[in-house]
C-alpha cells in the first residue's frame, strides 16, 4: 500500500525566511508528526483531524477524498483494498460513541489527563485553543461548558462514523476474507449472540441521528420554516449523497427516509410530474398494461375452446335432467310406502322460568354423603374445643371478690337554710343523719 502525494504542497522550508514576531505567533506544538509517516499513521491521522479540529479547517466533505489517497500497488489489484484493514481500528459501535463522550472523556477534562494516548494529545490540543464565552483560563472545568461541547463533538463523531461505514461498503475490489476465529473464540460465539454487520451498524448511527432530529423538533417546536433544514438533513444532502448516491444506494434511500420523514397528513401534495416519474407508479402501470395484455391473450384463446365445449355441456346438461327426474321419482315411492320415522323429537316449552338439568343419581348420593361427612367432622372439631375452653376454665378456678363500697353522694335541699340559734338546719335525708352523727 501507498499513500498518494498531494498536487500542491508547501516546502518545510521556507524561501523567505521568518521574521521574529512571526516565528513568535507559529506554532509548533501539533502533537501529530506528519514526518515519514506510514499508512496506519496517515489514516489515523486524518480521522483525528477531521473529527477535533473545527470544521472551517477540516471539512467532512474532504474526508473521503482524503482517505482514498490510501491506494494499492499495482501488482496487488486483485487483493482486498488496504482500506479494509486501516478502517477496523477506527470504526466504533453507536453504545462505543456514547460512552467515549458521556462517560470516557469527560473524566478524563475533569481529572486533567489520561494515559496519554494519541487522540487524548489531539483532544487536548482541541480543548485548549477552544474559545470560552468568558475567556476562562481552564474552561473545561466547568461542567456545563465541558457537557455542551461534549456534546457537539459527539455529533461531529456520529457523522465522522457515518461516513467511514459508508466509505469501507463502498470500496472497489474485492471484500477481504471472512475472519476465521479461533477454537476459544467459537466457544465463546457459541454462546453470544450474532455481531451485527456493517450495514447494521450503519443503520444504529442513523437512528442516532433521527433520534436527535425527534427530540430536537419537540424541545424546538414549530420555530423552524418549512423550507428550512436542520445540520442532519445538510450533512445528508451535502456530503452522504453527493459521495455515496451511486454506489450505495440502498443505504443512501434508508438514510433519506430516517431524516426527511414523510407526514401522511401533510396538506401540501407532490406535483403530477413527479408523481408521473416516480419509479413506483411506472412499475404499476407496467404490471397493470402486462396483466391488460395477458388477460386479452387468454381470452382469445379460450374462444375456439368454447366453441369446441358446447356439445359436450349439452349432453351433460340431458344427463344430469334424466338423473334428477328419476331421482324424484324414487323418492315418491318412498313416501307413498310409508313416511320414515324421526330420528329426534323435541319439546319446545314456553316457559320462562328456568328448569335445572336432571343429575346423576349416583352423583347426588356421593355429593350428600360427602356434604354429611364434612358437617359431622366440623361438629367434632366444634366439640373438642368447648371440651378444651372448659378443662381451661377449670384449671384456672373461680375467684371471688367482695362488693366495692361505693359512697353516697349528698343531695341539697333546695329551701336549705339556717335554724334557730345560728346552727345550721340539716335535711331528713338517711345519710345526712348518718353523716351528722
Amino acid at each position: 500500500m501507498a499513500v498518494k502525494p498531494l498536487q500542491y504542497a508547501l516546502p518545510d522550508v521556507p524561501r523567505v525566511p521568518w521574521t521574529a514576531t512571526q516565528e513568535k505567533t507559529i506554532l509548533h506544538e501539533y502533537p501529530l508528526n506528519l514526518k515519514d509517516e506510514s499508512s496506519e499513521d496517515f489514516t489515523a491521522r486524518t480521522y483525528f483531524q477531521f473529527l477535533w479540529l473545527p470544521d472551517s479547517i477540516m471539512p467532512l466533505r474532504l474526508l473521503i477524498p482524503s482517505l482514498l489517497r490510501v491506494t494499492t500497488l499495482p501488482d496487488s489489484v486483485a487483493q482486498p483494498h488496504p482500506l479494509h484493514a486501516l478502517l477496523e481500528r477506527l470504526l466504533l459501535t453507536s453504545r462505543a460513541v456514547t460512552n467515549k463522550y458521556h462517560v470516557e472523556l469527560p473524566y478524563i477534562l475533569a481529572n486533567g489527563g489520561g494515559e496519554g494516548e494519541e487522540e487524548e494529545s489531539v483532544m487536548w490540543f482541541a480543548v485548549t485553543h477552544e474559545k470560552s464565552e468568558n475567556d476562562a483560563e481552564e474552561p473545561w472545568l466547568n461542567d456545563a461548558w465541558r457537557s455542551k461541547w461534549m456534546e457537539r463533538m459527539e455529533r461531529r463523531e456520529v457523522q465522522v462514523q457515518i461516513l467511514l461505514y459508508m466509505l469501507k461498503l463502498s470500496l472497489p475490489g474485492p471484500p477481504p476474507p471472512p475472519e476465521i476465529p479461533s477454537p476459544s473464540k467459537k466457544r465463546r460465539k457459541l454462546e453470544d449472540p450474532r455481531s451485527p454487520s456493517l450495514e447494521d451498524r450503519l443503520e444504529a448511527f442513523m437512528d442516532k441521528l433521527s433520534m436527535w432530529q425527534l427530540v430536537s423538533t419537540l424541545n424546538e417546536g414549530l420555530l423552524h420554516r418549512k423550507g428550512d433544514r436542520d445540520w442532519m438533513q445538510t450533512f445528508f444532502e451535502e456530503v452522504v449523497e453527493p459521495r455515496f448516491g451511486t454506489p450505495l444506494a440502498a443505504q443512501t434511500a434508508l438514510f433519506r427516509s430516517k431524516i426527511f420523514p414523510h407526514s401522511p397528513f401533510s396538506d401540501f401534495s407532490d406535483s403530477e410530474d413527479e408523481r408521473a416519474t416516480s419509479p413506483d407508479l411506472q412499475t404499476d402501470r407496467a404490471r397493470s398494461v402486462s396483466v391488460a395484455v395477458s388477460e386479452r391473450g387468454a381470452s382469445a384463446s379460450a374462444a375456439p375452446r368454447k366453441t369446441l365445449a358446447e356439445p359436450a355441456r349439452s349432453r351433460s346438461r340431458s344427463l344430469s335432467v334424466s338423473l334428477a327426474q328419476e331421482r324424484e321419482l324414487e323418492q315418491q315411492r318412498e313416501g307413498s310406502a310409508g313416511a320414515k320415522r324421526r330420528v329426534l323429537n323435541r319439546e319446545v316449552s314456553m316457559k320462562r322460568a328456568f328448569k335445572p338439568r336432571e343429575r346423576d343419581p349416583q352423583a347426588v348420593e356421593a355429593e350428600r354423603r360427602e356434604k354429611e361427612r364434612a358437617e359431622e367432622k366440623q361438629r367434632a372439631e366444634d366439640a373438642r374445643g368447648a371440651a378444651a375452653r372448659e378443662e381451661e376454665r377449670r384449671r384456672q378456678g373461680v375467684m371471688l371478690v367482695a362488693a366495692t363500697p361505693v359512697k353516697s353522694k349528698v343531695r341539697p335541699r333546695a329551701n336549705a337554710g339556717r335554724g334557730r340559734g345560728g346552727e345550721e338546719e340539716r335535711g331528713s335525708s338517711p345519710d345526712l343523719l348518718l353523716l351528722g352523727s
